[in-house]
């Protein structure tokens, strides 16, 4: 059984989103299934590897190959897992129902034999958790992901990464506005965080929203770090990146300054901000295909950048 954790640089390029992206790009309904071979299969695929294209030329452009990972699903993208496998880029494939308010599984009871056939280097969940979410749904939840975390730990499987969205939901909360995010949203992390792990979920990697200073970064990563697993297994090692929330550049950019200079923090992984117009630009215009590849390698590439400067 090998140690929880993964403390390398990680930058990742995620493009998972199943339902949002059909209804983004592409005008389908969330709960529309797409079917392979369809006229509307082929596009989605297509937009996908745009995406993935964007990443390699950012390798291209002197982005680290080792320090990178594509985090992409299965349904639109598996033959990018196998690419990216065979170029010795770090995969991430998803696991969760897209759109659900309670984690489920994407492949019901075979989730374990899915895991096996892509074989990714590490498998995400995407959870919404707040302490204040109805008991009983917090527990089916938990029981659920709490099958993955073992599963993932006691068969020296791939790494377990945890993505932590914490909702305002409260009516406190609701009424905050700005003031949740910037000030309230930290201490529902911490207490969602430190619920789950007690419950025995152990993830090696956090994926988590941005924070508004380093006190802030500083207080999650080290819960994120702090005690032991049940078995008595350290958490020193276990990182934590930041997500984008398809939030606009300077936004984001600003985040990955506050984390990137605290212990803990490891990395990113930005999506739509990085690929969302130039997506939007090559769907509008098909000959502007380079010109989305290119646009996405550098805004990934200038993440990386500031990421890397604001660490020192």
């Amino acid at each position: 059984m090998r140690e929880i954790g993964y403390d390398k640089d990680l930058y990742v390029q995620p493009f998972d989103h199943r339902g949002s992206f059909k209804k983004k790009f592409f005008g389908i309904a969330d709960d529309w299934t797409v079917d392979a071979g369809t006229d509307q299969y082929t596009p989605i695929v297509e937009t996908k590897t745009i995406v993935y294209r964007g990443l390699l030329w950012a390798i291209d452009l002197g982005v680290p190959a080792e320090q990178v990972g594509i985090l992409v699903d299965s349904e639109y993208g598996s033959h990018i897992q196998f690419d990216a496998r065979a170029k010795g880029i770090p995969v991430a494939t998803c696991i969760e129902k897209s759109g659900q308010p309670v984690f489920d599984f994407e492949y019901g009871p075979r989730w374990q034999d899915h895991v096996r056939f892509v074989a990714p280097d590490i498998v995400k969940v995407l959870v919404r958790h707040h302490p204040a979410d109805p008991v009983a749904e917090r527990y089916e939840q938990m029981a659920r992901l709490k099958q993955v975390s073992d599963h993932l730990h006691a068969n020296d499987g791939p790494w377990f990464m945890f993505e932590l969205l914490v909702p305002a939901t409260t009516d406190e909360e609701k009424q905050a506005g700005a003031r949740y995010d910037e000030e309230l949203r930290v201490g529902r992390m911490v207490e969602a965080m430190r619920e789950l792990q007690e419950f025995g979920i152990e993830p090696d990697i956090w994926k988590l929203e941005g924070l508004s200073s380093r006190e802030q970064a500083a207080q999650v990563a080290e819960v994120a770090r702090a005690g032991r697993s049940a078995d008595g297994k350290s958490r020193e090692k276990v990182g934590c990146i930041l997500l984008g929330r398809g939030s606009d550049k300077a936004q984001v950019h600003e985040w990955l300054r506050t984390a990137a200079p605290v212990p803990g923090w490891i990395g990113f992984a930005v999506g739509r901000t990085n690929f969302a117009d130039p997506v939007k630009a090559f769907l509008a215009d098909r000959s502007k295909e380079d010109e989305a590849v290119g646009q996405i390698a550098r805004n990934f590439k200038e993440c990386v950048d500031v990421w890397r400067e604001a660490r020192g």
